[in-house]
């Protein structure tokens, strides 16, 4: 047996939809490498702790929520950070590399630190179908991408940020460039469309797909920016967190697993387009009752669907990650035995209907 019982594992974003999810399938799975190491959350409140009773794991609450010095201490403290909650602030997320590399430091006799930059996201290499529909091929860059070149994507990914900084792609270049300087290990896990219900203590539901929800309740339709021709992997949280379990299982063996530039990893397994995805949520909400029946599909332009969908207060955001296309393969998951279990869509629609308009 390769794997050692010492392993500690910190993830952050445990009451969130992916962390959350992902924390409490492997506690409550059967997989006795995943269980052989510890776990602890990092948590920003003390009324936080109370979620995690039932599970077997260690809650630490941060005491100043903006200390990168309290941060950084926190991670030297373990050998394995699965990072889900700071995927746009890339000094938090440099802290929490700089505490593993101070761990390295002090602890040469270890196996090397690492970090999961765990959320980061396709829209990273997404295009501006409507503000600047020939960026790419002015780059030079692919309309679609895979993760068996990753070092491609690295480059890729700085190209972009250096002609347009990016929160979440800016964070994942910090993660990886602070790591290679201080010896850390990074692997970041690229996700499209998440979609399904979550199985972790706090929020259950994702982000897209409920953004939508609230704004055909909000206007009585829903937007679509253009003909909604931009095509878009998804997967289902289940699927997703399958993959995180082959991956920590895989470095918790000590197998081999692309670090640093070459550790990009994508998780999509299904495509459709937006217009597909939009009809496909009002067919649902006319089937549970929850819209009129003259709800539809709205087709305007880019501008009237950020104010549509709430965005318009976060420039840029809309277009790249709810408008344009992001075409991506995830084949070094699928070399490693991942494969999708779950593939429809209609199902998981209808408990973000139930879930969102729950309150309403």
């Amino acid at each position: 047996m390769k794997y050692k019982a010492s392993r500690s594992i910190l993830i952050t974003g445990a009451t969130g939809y992916l962390g959350g999810g992902f924390l409490a399938e492997v506690l409550t799975s059967n997989n006795s490498i995943l269980l052989s190491a510890t776990y602890s959350v990092l948590l920003r409140s003390s009324s936080q702790a109370s979620l995690f009773t039932n599970l077997d794991v260690t809650p630490l609450v941060l005491q100043n929520t903006e200390d990168l010095t309290e941060l950084r201490h926190i991670a030297s403290n373990y050998d394995i950070i699965v990072n889900f909650a700071y995927n746009v602030m890339p000094e938090h997320a440099k802290a929490l590399v700089l505490g593993l590399g101070d761990r390295k430091l002090a602890n040469p006799d270890l196996r090397t630190p690492v970090i999961i930059q765990a959320s980061s996201g396709t829209s990273n290499f997404a295009d501006r179908p409507f503000s600047a529909p020939d960026r790419f091929k002015k780059l030079g860059i692919p309309l679609e991408f895979t993760d068996l070149d990753s070092n491609a994507l690295y480059e890729i990914e700085k190209r972009l940020d250096a002609e347009e900084p990016y929160p979440l792609r800016t964070t994942d270049l910090n993660v990886i460039d602070t790591a290679l300087e201080v010896g850390v290990k990074t692997h970041v896990v690229m996700l499209p469309t998440v979609y399904g219900t979550g199985a972790g203590p706090g929020n259950k539901i994702s982000i897209q797909i409920p953004v939508f929800i609230k704004s055909v309740l909000k206007h009585g339709y829903l937007a679509v920016a253009g003909e909604g021709n931009g095509v878009w992997d998804r997967v289902h949280i289940q699927d997703l967190v399958a993959l995180f379990k082959i991956l920590i299982s895989r470095i918790l063996q000590d197998e081999d697993v692309p670090s640093g530039k070459d550790g990009l990893l994508f998780s999509g397994t299904v495509r459709n387009s937006w217009n597909e995805l939009a009809h496909a949520i009002i067919n649902v909400g006319l089937k549970l009752g929850k819209i009129p029946a003259d709800t539809e599909v709205k087709h305007v332009d880019l501008t009237e669907a950020e104010k549509a969908w709430g965005l318009d207060g976060f420039p840029g955001l809309a277009e790249l990650a709810f408008a344009s296309n992001s075409r991506t393969y995830a084949e070094r998951a699928t070399q490693w035995g991942w494969e999708a279990k779950v593939l429809d869509m209609e199902s998981d629609i209808e408990a973000d209907w139930l879930a969102v308009t729950k309150d309403a």
